[in-house]
C-alpha cells in the first residue's frame, strides 16, 4: 500500500517547524525580557556575557577591597593628625615651659600634659582597626584593588614611630623623644629643654611627610572607586544589549516569522492537497 506522505516535501516540513520554533522563542524573550537564556541562543553572545559577569565578580571584590581599605586609610589618617596636634602642642608647652614667669610648679603641670600627651599617642600606637587587626602593623598590608593594582591604607608601625638609636626595648622614638622632652621639663636646665625643640620640629615635619603619603594613599583608593563605578555603568549597558529582548524589535521580527509561517503552510498545503487527488486519481 502507497503511504500519502510520500510526496510531502521533508524541506518544507521542515521549514515550518524551524519557523515554529523561531516563533516560540521570540514568545519567549519578549514574556521574560531576556533573549539570551542559553548558549545556543547565540554562542559568541553568551560568551561575551560569561566575560562580562567574572569581569563585574572581580570588581565586585575589589569594591569591597576599596571599601575597608578606605575605612582603615581614614582611621589612619586621623590618629595621625592627632599624633602631629600631640607633638605641635609639645613643642608650645616646652617654650612655654622656658618662660622666665615660669616656676618649678607651674613646669611640674606641664609635665604632668606632656605626659598625657605621651599617653594619648600610646593609645593611638596600639589601636585596632575595625577589622580587628592592628591599625599600624609590624608588616604592610597591601590590598589588592584591581588587577596588579594593590595599595598599603596605613603605614606600619615600623615607618610611623620608629626606634631611636639606644632607645630602650619597645620604645618607639616617639615614646623615647617625649621621655627625654618630659624629663627636660621637669628636671632640666633651660639649655636642656632647649635641646628638646629640634628633635621636636624634626618629628613633627616627619609625621607631616608622613600625613602627605596617607593623602596619596587616600587619593588612590578614591580614584580606583571613581574607576570601578564607571567600569560598572558600562558593563552593566553591554550586558543588558546582549541579553535583554528589544521589544520591538522581537514584535516586529514576530510579526514577520508569524507571516511566514501562514505562506509556508498555505504552499504545504496546496502541495498536500494537490498529491492527495493525484493519488486518488
Amino acid at each position: 500500500m502507497l503511504s500519502i506522505n510520500r510526496n510531502r516535501p521533508p524541506d518544507a516540513v521542515q521549514n515550518q517547524l524551524d519557523l515554529m520554533k523561531s516563533i516560540g522563542d521570540q514568545q519567549k524573550a519578549i514574556s521574560t525580557g531576556k533573549r539570551l537564556i542559553k548558549p545556543s541562543d547565540d554562542p559568541q553572545g553568551w560568551l561575551e556575557v560569561s566575560v562580562i559577569a567574572r569581569q563585574q565578580g572581580n570588581e565586585e571584590a575589589w569594591v569591597a577591597n576599596i571599601g575597608r581599605a578606605e575605612t582603615r586609610a581614614v582611621q589612619a589618617e586621623s590618629s595621625m593628625s592627632e599624633i602631629t596636634s600631640g607633638l605641635i602642642r609639645a613643642k608650645e608647652l616646652v617654650l612655654q615651659s622656658n618662660n622666665d614667669s615660669i616656676n618649678a610648679v607651674n613646669r611640674e603641670g606641664i609635665a604632668i600634659e606632656l605626659e598625657g600627651i605621651l599617653a594619648n599617642i600610646r593609645d593611638i600606637m596600639t589601636q585596632d582597626d575595625p577589622f580587628g587587626g592592628k591599625l599600624f602593623a609590624e608588616i604592610a598590608i597591601e590590598v589588592p584593588i584591581g588587577g596588579t593594582r594593590h595599595v598599603i591604607a596605613s603605614p606600619t608601625a615600623q615607618q610611623l614611630f620608629g626606634k631611636a638609636p639606644g632607645s630602650a626595648p619597645g620604645v618607639s622614638m616617639i615614646e623615647d623623644l617625649l621621655l627625654e622632652t618630659i624629663d627636660a621639663v621637669r628636671n632640666g636646665t633651660q639649655a636642656d629643654r632647649n635641646s628638646r625643640l629640634t628633635p621636636l620640629d624634626g618629628a613633627i615635619d616627619y609625621m607631616t611627610a608622613m600625613l602627605t603619603q596617607q593623602g596619596v594613599a587616600r587619593g588612590r583608593l578614591e580614584s580606583a572607586r571613581n574607576q570601578f563605578i564607571e567600569s560598572r555603568v558600562v558593563l552593566a549597558e553591554r550586558r543588558q544589549e546582549i541579553e535583554d529582548t528589544n521589544v520591538s524589535e522581537a514584535i516586529t521580527k514576530l510579526q514577520a516569522l508569524d507571516i511566514s509561517l501562514e505562506a509556508a503552510q498555505a504552499v504545504y498545503a496546496k502541495i498536500t492537497q494537490r498529491s492527495l487527488l493525484d493519488y486518488l486519481r
